[in-house]
């Protein structure tokens, strides 16, 4: 049944706004179940692809921000932090359930690397832009991040993917990267596109999917009804609580609501609802 390796694919778009329609184009070509993309900038929760799912974090300034776009044919549930340029999923619908975490780390951003560790569990996938370098991942010399980053994974038990040739167009440093826990994990960097970073394709011969598995289907009819029963309880509650506190509980009603009146039905071929 799960006869397709799992493939990710990870790219530094420098912007999503000049570069909307040829990510289209990479992620058709390589047909990734799954993609990391970096330094997206403030259109990041704009764009979207068909046939995709998009999960967005902001970054500290407008040339940063990270998304992870899943296809729809996965289940995929978003892990709540507050991290900015990290996005954290687990993805379901896959042979084995998998976590993806989806960095991108600034040349200027402080971090602190133990602040992902809690989130390392078994078949964990830490992709991004890490702007770390170091000779052992296929960059010249090492840096003080590279040196941080290699004594994380290490602690965490991650490996090092290696790609095929370095990743950034404008040195000759190798600063996209791949850490995982899951064995027999391949990389391929693309020669492809006109960002200042190559992409980077990644295969699993361990974790496998179905090319036509399950797909949502909502019963939107019910979903109106829900929203209006409990409408009177909702501009109620915009009286008692902040503008915000209310913001975040009516977005994760929302989506719970939307949950509640999905199933999910297995089918040749997705076909979103619009054209």
């Amino acid at each position: 049944m799960y006869a397709h390796p799992f493939k990710i694919c990870l790219y530094n778009v420098e912007g999503w706004k000049s570069r909307s329609l040829e990510v289209i184009g990479l992620i058709h070509s390589v047909e990734s179940s799954v993609c990391v993309f970096t330094e997206v900038g403030e259109q990041g929760d704009k764009f979207k692809i068909p046939d995709y799912m998009t999960f967005y974090k902001a970054g500290f300034n407008r040339s940063g921000g990270v998304c992870i776009c899943v296809g729809k044919n996965l289940k995929v549930s978003e892990v709540t932090n507050s991290i900015s340029n990290t996005v954290v999923l687990d993805v379901y619908g896959l042979s084995e359930p998998i976590r993806i975490l989806g960095i991108y780390w600034a040349p200027s951003q402080q971090r602190n690397l133990n602040d992902l560790s809690k989130f390392i569990i078994n078949n964990t996938i830490v992709a991004g832009d890490f702007n770390a370098a170091t000779a052992d991942w296929g960059s010249p010399k090492d840096d003080n991040r590279g040196a941080q980053l290699k004594k994380w994974i290490e602690e965490n038990n991650l490996v090092y993917i290696k790609n095929t040739f370095n990743s950034s167009k404008r040195s000759k440093r190798n600063i996209d990267h791949l850490f995982t826990n899951i064995r027999d994990v391949t990389g391929e960097t693309k020669a492809f596109g006109t960002s200042d970073h190559w992409p980077i394709l990644y295969l699993s011969n361990t974790i496998s999917y179905h090319k036509h598995f399950v797909f949502p289907k909502t019963n939107w009819t019910e979903y109106e009804i829900l929203l209006c029963m409990l409408q009177d309880f909702w501009i109620s509650l915009q009286k008692l609580i902040s503008l915000d506190d209310w913001y975040r509980q009516y977005s994760n009603f929302l989506g719970a609501a939307k949950n509640r009146v999905t199933i999910w039905k297995s089918k040749e071929k997705f076909r979103p609802a619009l054209p």
